[in-house]
This record gives structure tokens, C-alpha cells and sequence, in this order.
């Protein structure tokens, strides 16, 4: 690790080898690292790409390579990145074979995991006559009986636009309802029954199979897949995703300048889906590069270029918050109740209060409570659940960076203070441990590692004794408990987890 590479790009399908291309022709030091296995390695042939209309992935990418060779500057290996992480101006990178590499600047390409619906005999046809997109594979089926299996907005959106390629379409909802009077003008009929099976004889599909009635012939599936990330690493960096749609779980944000929300770190290609089609992706890994090099030459020379984007932490929360009627389940979290619960009522302050279940609780134990959030939406959510508790609970908007509540509390309560966008952590927990009364408790509990259901993918949280060693505290401080305790939970859609919280109890004895 003695030298500097001017950029590692993480994934060589089509958005990482275009990158590299144009990295290589700015005579720019560039490493590109490569696991395989792309996603769309199982496709026939890439439809609608200038120059290599129908070329197998595989043949694409070999020819990709091929180029790079030309340029002295690109290094192209074969490698898993295990981690990446900021250091100084740059970046390290680690390998899983335990190298590690520095980084002027990050190149994230590492593409999207389809997740098509797990029906018997789709798997064998996906990439041929079960296909995501029309554009890239229409043209292969086209005047041939066709399905689309989906539902609600989506299956009409789909069947539709498929209209271009056949008049002979057929929705399969399987078991779910879709509005058909759009579909029905069409010609488009809907199928409700369950489907079991795509039948097909050597990689053709004959005929749907349903747990009740007569199969259906048909020649092709156009299939609503969902798009997710094959990698933590943008978790892992702390990059902003986009609030999940239909077409992807956690597509990361990037700006005009395939930018993300962490300054030195770009993406392209389907790791920042806006259309997921290979010629997307080469243009989006060229645009990333030409950024880069101009983003190094501002720091090199001074060249004028538009500031990095950063992101309004009150509009993530309120977009957060506003996703859905209820992000959590209304209950106080398990680790306040178990310390307060036994606690003489006094005056408490939530941190981060979110929809108000610990500030309610605590109102109903008979706190006087401060409850602040950076979200106004959570906020108006909290207070029109408090109901005839909102006597007692304050709720106020801060950015606790900027402004914090006034006074002394006997109870101060942290509970997952952690964010996806920048937050000075250490500075807040500070400045909440000035706020305990003497006699009064700090409560602060994290996450041990990131939850199952979260995007955080494996974020290194710090341990209960790093984040006590932060704060600074003197011998006026006794530690109550600290250390990690696990436990089973339920995400926010349903999901069953098991947890590791860090736990933080620490009394102010005068």
C-alpha cells in the first residue's frame, strides 16, 4: 500500500469498464477490482446497445478488458473488496485476501441483485424469454403470446408498454387484484389464479401452470423484478439511498455528476438505477469519470468545479418519515423501559424522538417530558398520537448540531441516535451529558451491528466502551451498565431479527 491510485473502481460490468476506459485515456492511475458474476450474465444478448446489439454480456466485457489493456495506468484484477473507508483526503480499500489499497477517490459500480418472484421454472428462463425489460429483450419475443407477471399499477404500466411488441398479452396477477379497465381497452386480459409453474422443454417456455384450471400456452414472461444492492459497500461508507420504489429496494443517490452524498465517493450503473439497461450504464460510467478526473484536478490545480452536494439532513428525515403512515411500531424501546420503568418520575428529554413511543411511555409513567426530533413530520405524527398526554410532553423541532433543548433533566435518553447522513455524533452525546441533573441518568443505546432489515449492510458501529471513552467524562460520572445485550425483534415490515444493542447507562453523581 506505498502508492497512491487516483481511483479504484469497485465492479467491472458495464459502468465500471466504461469508467476505466475514460480514466485510462485522461492518463489517470486507476485500479479497477472485479468479483464476476453480473447480474446480467445469464442474458442471451444485450439488446439495443449501439455497435454491440445482441453481444452476449460475457463476450462484452472480455472485449472491455481487452481495451483497458491499451492503457498503462488501468490495473484491472480479479478481487473482492471486503471494506472501504475513509482515511485523510483518500480512501483505503480492503481486499478479502487481507491487501489493502489507497484511493484518491471511490467508483462504486458494483451493480444490483434482480429478485425476480421465486415461482418454479423461472430461474431457467430468466435472461431469455423471462425477461425485466422490453427494450433490452422485446424484440427477441416480439408477435409471440406473452404474460406479464405483476400486479397493481405496475402490471398496468407493463402490460401497456408491451403493447409495442405484441397484441397477444395476458397479465398474471398471481392471486393479487389489479385494476383491469385500462387493460381491457386495450385487448390485455388478466389472469388471477395462483401461479405454480413455468413450464418449458429445452429453454423454451410452453405453457403457465396454475394451482387450479388449464395451463396457460404462452411464449415469454416479461417479470416486475426488484432491484437491491449486491454490495454493502455504499451502506458501509454511509452514501444516502433513495427512498425504496416498486424497481429498487436502495438505489444510491447520485447527483448530475454521478456523485454521491459522501464527497470523493461517485456510482454508476445500476448501484444508482435510474434505468437499468446496459447502455445506461456505460454512459453513467463515463460521466462518473470525467467528474472524477475534473474533481482531481480541482484539487490539483484549482479548476473550477461545482461544490459537492451535501445533503439537507431535514429533508432526509421528513422524506424518511414520510415514506409510510408509521415507520415503527408505536412501542417504547425495550432497553428505556427496562431502566425507567423503575425510576421516581421526574423531568426527562428524548433525543431523536422520532414518533414519540419512548415520550408517550414515558408521559404515561408520569415524566415531564422535552421530546425533539430534527423531522417535523415525525414530530406532528408523535403529537397526534400523544392524545390527552401531550400535556406533558414538549415536542420541539431541533437540529441537535445546531440548537438544543434548555435546561436540566433527571433523565436524558439517546435511544439509536445514528444517522445516514452526516451527523457530529460525539458533539450531540456531549452535549446531552451536560444536560443530566446531578443525581440524573444518561441513557444512550446503539446498534451492535446493523439490523437485518436495515441498508446499513456491515457498518462497524462503535462498542458501548468506545462510544463512554468519546464523551470525556470526569469522576463527577459512575457507569450504571455498559456493554452489549441481544435480543429477537420484529422490523418494520414484519421482519424477525436478532440484535445486538449497546447499552449505556451512566449517572451523574454530581
Amino acid at each position: 500500500m506505498d502508492s497512491e491510485w487516483d481511483c479504484v473502481i469497485v465492479g467491472g460490468g458495464a459502468a465500471g469498464l466504461s469508467a476505466a476506459l475514460v480514466l485510462g485515456r485522461a492518463r489517470r492511475q486507476t485500479l479497477l477490482l472485479d468479483e464476476g458474476d453480473q447480474s446480467n450474465l445469464a442474458a442471451h444478448g444485450i439488446g439495443g446497445l449501439l455497435g454491440h446489439d445482441g453481444t452476449p454480456p460475457a463476450e462484452l466485457y472480455a472485449a472491455g478488458r481487452a481495451e483497458l489493456a491499451t492503457y498503462t495506468s488501468v490495473n484491472v484484477r480479479s478481487a473482492t473488496v471486503s471494506g472501504v473507508r475513509p482515511d485523510g483526503a483518500g480512501f483505503v480499500v480492503e481486499l478479502a485476501d487481507g491487501g489493502r489499497e489507497r484511493a484518491r477517490r471511490i467508483l462504486l459500480a458494483t451493480g444490483m441483485q434482480y429478485r425476480p418472484p421465486q415461482i418454479a421454472g423461472l430461474d431457467v428462463l430468466w435472461g431469455g424469454v423471462a425477461f425485466h425489460c422490453p427494450f433490452c429483450h422485446g424484440w427477441e419475443v416480439r408477435d409471440q403470446p406473452l404474460a406479464v407477471l405483476a400486479d397493481g399499477d405496475r402490471a398496468v404500466h407493463m402490460a401497456l408498454m408491451l403493447k409495442g411488441w405484441t397484441d397477444d398479452i395476458v397479465v398474471l396477477t398471481n392471486g393479487a387484484a389489479v385494476d383491469s379497465s385500462l387493460l381491457e381497452a386495450a385487448g390485455i386480459s388478466v389472469d388471477t389464479r395462483e401461479v405454480v409453474e413455468f413450464h418449458s422443454e429445452a429453454g423454451e417456455l410452453i405453457e403457465v401452470r396454475f394451482a387450479s384450471g388449464e395451463p396457460l400456452p404462452r411464449r415469454g414472461v416479461l417479470v416486475a423484478t426488484v432491484l437491491q444492492q449486491r454490495s454493502h459497500l455504499a451502506a458501509h461508507l454511509g452514501v444516502e439511498f433513495a427512498p425504496a420504489n416498486p424497481l429498487a429496494v436502495d438505489a444510491i443517490v447520485v447527483d448530475e455528476f454521478q456523485r454521491t452524498t459522501v464527497p470523493g465517493v461517485f456510482a454508476a450503473g445500476d448501484a444508482g438505477v435510474q434505468v437499468p439497461q446496459v447502455a445506461a450504464a456505460v454512459a453513467g460510467g463515463s460521466l462518473a469519470a470525467t467528474a472524477i478526473v475534473q474533481s482531481l484536478l480541482a484539487d490539483e490545480v484549482g479548476l473550477p468545479v461545482p461544490p459537492w452536494p451535501v445533503p439537507d439532513a431535514q429533508e432526509h428525515w421528513n422524506t424518511h418519515y414520510g415514506r409510510r403512515d408509521r415507520i415503527w411500531s408505536g412501542r417504547a424501546n425495550q432497553r428505556l423501559v427496562e431502566v425507567a420503568e423503575s425510576l421516581e418520575p421526574g423531568r426527562a428529554l428524548d433525543l431523536g424522538c422520532g414518533e414519540g413511543g419512548d415520550a408517550i411511555w414515558l408521559a404515561s409513567r408520569g415524566w415531564s417530558v422535552v421530546a425533539t426530533d430534527i423531522s417535523q413530520v415525525a414530530l406532528d405524527r408523535a403529537a397526534a398520537d400523544a392524545g390527552e398526554l401531550l400535556s406533558h410532553i414538549d415536542f420541539q423541532h431541533h437540529n441537535l448540531e445546531e440548537s438544543f433543548p434548555d435546561g436540566l433533566f433527571d433523565l436524558v435518553s439517546a435511544q439509536f441516535l445514528h444517522s445516514k447522513v452526516p451527523l457530529d455524533r460525539v458533539r450531540v452525546l456531549r452535549r446531552a451529558a451536560e444536560a443530566v441533573t446531578p443525581g440524573g441518568l444518561l441513557v444512550i443505546v446503539d446498534h451492535g451491528e446493523a439490523p437485518p432489515w436495515s441498508n446499513h449492510g456491515h457498518v462497524e458501529f462503535p462498542s458501548a466502551e468506545e462510544v463512554v471513552a468519546s464523551l470525556g467524562l470526569d469522576e463527577s460520572w459512575e457507569r450504571v451498565r455498559v456493554g452489549p445485550v441481544e435480543r429477537e425483534a420484529t422490523g418494520p415490515d414484519g421482519q424477525l431479527g436478532h440484535l445486538i444493542d449497546n447499552v449505556m447507562v451512566l449517572r451523574r453523581v454530581r
